[in-house]
């Protein structure tokens, strides 16, 4: 059975906004150039991929398009964001290689051992049952199948500053973000090996600057434009005090992947 219609977290005003400041087609910092950081020690070719949490499209048709998958499965549960993304595939000439699925929260709707990789960008944060999540992620993985992620982490409790509450607040993020450390025991608890985690902080203090960057000056008057005064100056507000929680280092983006173990 569906679930309830839910209210948007993307709307097209917000997808506007977080284009601008990270590239066509991209939702999450860093935009393609993370991607590819992310898939350095990764070799995609040949492999069947499923995103969990494919946005606008754009990494599901890099993985394919750049990256050498055979083929890409893109899964996200906003109806508007699957249409883009199909259309985004059409234009490249791959939409029989690359797809997208509308999905309800919750357990993966995929038989168990059907894709060589999951891949997932800055969509996990978004789940509340994290151990819940990479238990699916492994049923689906075939034997030696690869997890490839990023998600937002946290520092200790130390960093658990005003100026953090403020922004969780501002943003409106569900407090579930982990440590490194209880993100590590999660992937292994849920079964993953050779788990690594690389974390971003020090890169997104300098990418949150060019996120500024962009949101200033005649950039700024340029994006009141595109979709407005309120919508622009929200976005401007929500990077600086972003800006202020990263350097402070409560904000931990994180690179991670593991892998299912082979069968024996």
């Amino acid at each position: 059975m569906s679930q309830p219609e839910r209210k948007s977290q993307y709307t097209e005003e917000v997808n506007a906004t977080l284009q601008w400041m990270w590239g066509d087609g991209y939702l999450s910092p860093g935009g393609f150039e993370e991607v590819a950081e992310m898939l350095r020690s990764v070799d995609v070719r040949g492999r069947d991929v499923l995103e969990v949490g494919s946005g606008l499209g754009a990494a599901s048709v890099a993985l394919a398009e750049t990256f050498g998958a055979r083929s890409v499965l893109g899964v996200d549960v906003e109806a508007h964001l699957i249409e883009h993304s199909r259309e985004r595939a059409a234009a490249a000439g791959l939409a029989e290689r690359v797809r997208f699925q509308l999905v309800d929260p919750g357990p993966l709707p995929f038989d168990d051992a059907s894709h060589d990789m999951v891949f997932s960008k800055d969509a996990i944060v978004h789940i509340p049952d994290k151990a819940a999540c990479y238990a699916e992620v492994l049923r689906v993985l075939v034997p030696g199948g690869v997890f490839v992620g990023s998600d937002w982490l946290r520092g200790g409790e130390e960093t658990y500053t005003a100026d953090a509450r403020e922004w969780l607040d501002f943003v409106h993020l569900d407090f579930r973000m982990e440590t490194l450390e209880q993100t590590r025991r999660a992937l292994e608890r849920s079964g993953f090996e050779r788990v690594g985690l690389v974390d971003r902080n020090e890169w997104y203090r300098g990418e949150v600057r060019k996120e500024l960057a962009t949101l200033s000056g005649d950039n700024y008057a340029k994006l009141v434009e595109v979709v407005g005064e309120e919508m622009a100056g929200h976005r401007l507000d929500s990077s600086a005090r972003k800006q202020r929680v990263i350097e402070q280092g409560f904000l931990r983006p994180t690179h991670f992947v593991g892998y299912k173990p082979a069968a024996a």
